[in-house]
């Protein structure tokens, strides 16, 4: 379309407005609730990280995020709704998993699990070089979460939109609008908690992992699409494999 190319980068924002103008016919109220109950989640989730509370409270809250998205796309009762619902709770038990061994093998490393305290010891500590593998993993949700590459579960009917996955076919007009603004925050949140690793500047640590994740947004782009069980066997070996790896190491090397 003329004028496509110079606007594609405004797309995705012209989308959200667009949606939030859209009149729907029937409205499914169960998909209305959960949506806003996903947002509220991710903008506390979001409080929590910038505040530097608990690594585990904001974990948990994303966990009820998730969750809310998961029960709103099953309460459709549609086929495909209770597919991707399926495979997204596969998902969910990875990235539970993975969190919560690199949760362990943080506070046995550092002895801390706030984030504001863990930013402080990547300054002034050489202490997260024995971290690399938690590192790994961590970013490794970050790419199941934006549905790139071999972690695509095959809940994303078009990997370059989460607007067209088929797990938010429940989600329409703001709605959907609600559930897209937070999709972009959890991947704020994890890019932020990523960021902590690296003994840097607060916003160069951010702005590092950021231009990494759009490196493997880009990669996305030229890999051979693989199905969700392959994805899902991935996901277990780099994410929760590899954290588990990093944890089983620090009882090896001591």
């Amino acid at each position: 379309m003329r004028g496509q190319g110079r606007s594609y980068i405004l797309q995705p924002i012209y989308r959200i407005i667009k949606l939030f103008e859209k009149k729907d016919g029937t409205i499914n109220y169960f998909a209305c609730f959960f949506s806003i109950g996903a947002f509220v989640f991710s903008l506390i989730a979001l409080y929590m990280t910038v505040a530097g509370f608990n690594f585990l409270f904001v974990v948990s809250v994303l966990s009820m995020m998730e969750l809310f998205i998961i029960i709103g796309a099953y309460s459709a009762n549609t086929f495909s709704g209770k597919i991707c619902a399926q495979r997204a709770v596969s998902r969910f038990v990875v990235l539970l998993f993975t969190s919560m061994v690199a949760a362990t093998t943080i506070y046995k490393t550092t002895g801390a699990l706030n984030l504001g305290v863990l930013s402080g010891y990547s300054k002034s500590n050489g202490v997260f070089i024995s971290l690399v593998f938690t590192f790994i993993s961590l970013f490794v949700i970050l790419l199941i979460k934006g549905n790139i590459g071999y972690f695509n579960f095959g809940i994303s009917g078009d990997e370059l939109s989460v607007l067209d996955a088929a797990l938010f076919t429940p989600y329409s007009g703001w709605s959907l609008a609600l559930v897209q603004m937070t999709h972009w925050i959890e991947i704020g949140i994890w890019i932020k908690i990523l960021s902590i690793f690296l003994p840097l500047n607060e916003w160069v640590s951010f702005l590092v992992i950021m231009i990494l994740y759009l490196l493997f947004l880009l990669w996305d782009g030229f890999v051979a699409k693989v199905n969700w069980k392959q994805s899902a066997k991935y996901s277990w070996i780099w994410a929760g494999g590899v954290s588990l790896l990093n944890f089983i190491s620090l009882y090896v090397l001591r």
